[in-house]
């Protein structure tokens, strides 16, 4: 076959069944086996049914598994980079067992929506070398989230003879701007006995100048970001949380990066330990990462345009009270946003039949859309009163991806005049 494919070898693909059935090398828990003798050839890998994880395993540890199991396989998978800016991810996978909005809880319960899933590290167990006993473990977890429904749980052991560990999270190749701005979410569970940090590496390095941040090795192109101290007033609308203790015990540490003619490499954090010959033990969560454009940040954000209402229906309940069914369209630019927050306006409906509409000092919560439409089901309105207009108005807000607040006057607007029918 090598002979055949010629310089083509990594067109040919040899399927690797998972699940390991007949005569076959690796499969399960050993696919890495069978990755590295199709590598050996310099072939490609065709992966059949990775569901086995969760088709054979227990599902309680399916999280734990699917990260096991993948782990394993690095070495021979490439790494799909990140290749523009801004790149923002709070670690959500699309689901959760309650819902988070930046540190204060928005749903309880269980909830699952696939357009909500953000970027995922990489995940896996990694041993310092020199067998010293120390390692890093990243893994999803369910169990709390900064936003969204889920974060990152990483545990380690810093040995003595060590001050530091590691751990890569992304790749990334991006030409970079000439000032970078970058924030990172945690909280640290248990003692409180390390310090962290980002980390990031630089590439194009005869040509790169860096500004901001010390080397961690003279002759390294990783560097470790200063603390940004003295936030830029301009930039207040970002950097209100830096440094702050936020709701749930997360914590807000932003930096400040000047580059010129470099490319942005890998991003890790790092666990430090106090000075001392004792092995020190953490858990730490994190909640977001963000790696921005310090003149994107300036740039006013644009207005939600052409709200309409469409696709309306009405009915009456079994105790005559109104339900409103629609759809709300808008345009916006999907990539400078993370979702929308639609809300029915002040006093104009959405409250229950029996209490009411709501009163004008709050919008009513409807729901989170990920595309530029939201359909509205079932809402219950409150009736015309005889020989008037009612009127029930809804507000689209862009939540960027930076995380801070957009002013109402910026949200989109519609609404639906109606009117008791005529007898």
């Amino acid at each position: 076959m090598q002979g055949q494919a010629g310089e083509r070898r990594a067109d040919v693909y040899v399927g690797v069944d998972v699940f390991a059935r007949g005569d076959v090398v690796g499969g399960r828990f050993d696919t890495n086996k069978s990755l590295e003798l199709i590598r050996k050839h310099g072939f490609s890998a065709a992966l059949f049914a990775p569901g086995w994880v969760y088709e054979c395993l227990e599902r309680a540890d399916f999280l734990q598994n699917q990260d096991r199991f993948w782990s394993l396989l690095t070495h021979y998978l490439p790494t799909h980079s990140i290749c523009s800016l801004p790149f923002v991810t709070s670690f959500c996978m699309g689901r959760g067992r309650r819902r988070v909005c930046y540190g204060q809880e928005e749903v309880v319960g269980p909830w699952y929506h696939p357009s909500a899933q953000e970027i995922q590290p990489l995940f896996g167990e990694h041993r310092l070398e020199g067998g010293g006993g120390g390692w890093v473990k990243t893994h999803s977890c369910l169990e709390d989230a900064w936003h969204g429904g889920s974060s990152v749980l990483i545990r380690g052991v810093i040995p003595p003879e060590v001050g530091n560990v590691a751990v890569r999270l992304f790749s990334l190749q991006v030409p970079v701007p000439p000032k970078l701005f970058l924030s990172l979410v945690y909280k640290l569970e248990g003692p409180p006995n390390v310090m962290v940090a980002l980390e990031l590496t630089t590439g194009d390095a005869d040509s790169c100048h860096v500004g901001g941040i010390s080397p961690l090795h003279e002759m390294s192109s990783r560097h470790t970001p200063r603390p940004l101290r003295v936030p830029p007033t301009k930039l207040a609308r970002w950097v209100g949380r830096c440094s702050q203790h936020l709701p749930g015990g997360w914590v807000q540490r932003c930096y400040e990066v000047s580059l010129r003619g470099c490319l942005l490499g890998d991003l890790f954090v790092s666990f430090s330990r106090p000075p001392g010959g004792r092995e020190r033990n953490f858990i730490c969560r994190l909640g977001e990462i963000q790696v921005v454009d310090a003149n994107s940040l300036l740039a006013p954000l644009p207005r939600v345009q052409a709200t309409s209402v469409s696709h309306v229906r009405w009915q009456r309940g079994a105790s005559a009270e109104l339900r409103l069914s629609c759809t709300l369209h808008w345009s916006f630019l999907l990539t400078q946003v993370r979702c929308f927050r639609i809300h029915c306006c002040p006093g104009t409906g959405g409250g229950s039949p029996s209490r009411g509409p709501p009163g004008p000092e709050k919008p009513t919560f409807l729901g989170l859309a990920f595309v530029n439409q939201y359909r509205v089901v079932d809402l219950a309105v409150a009736a015309a009163p005889p020989g008037q207009d009612g009127r029930v108005g809804f507000l689209v807000e862009p939540v960027p991806r930076e995380g801070f607040l957009v002013p109402q006057a910026e949200w989109g607007r519609a609404a639906l005049q109606y009117s008791a029918p005529s007898t």
